[in-house]
């Protein structure tokens, strides 16, 4: 399943998306594409009742993916400076390339 629309929303901290194709069932097939794409690794995963949170590996550094289907919404987050460093960039990439 390819999403049709990743829009990026404003974030000062975070990398984040509406994505209307995503509910409660779909959060993983929705945020493959996008896994894809930053060419990042899932190192662990957990699904509650309204949230599912990933831990990734994006070129060495270990960020937060996660998809609340509430609002419609997937964001990547860092976990520290470093994070916070690869966060921006991709971002300032996204913004310049939207690349799905």
């Amino acid at each position: 399943m390819a999403p049709s629309n990743w829009q990026l929303m404003a974030s000062d901290s975070t990398l984040a998306f509406y994505q209307p194709q995503l509910d409660a069932d779909n959060a993983k097939e929705v945020c493959q594409p996008l896994l894809d794409t930053l060419a990042a690794s899932v190192l662990e995963c957990q699904q509650d009742a309204d949230m599912m949170t990933w831990l990734i590996d994006f070129e060495g550094t270990r960020l937060m993916l996660k998809a609340a289907h509430y609002t419609q919404s997937v964001w990547v987050e860092a976990l520290d400076n470093e994070g916070d460093e690869v966060i921006a960039f991709l971002r300032h990439w996204w913004t310049r390339h939207p690349p799905l």
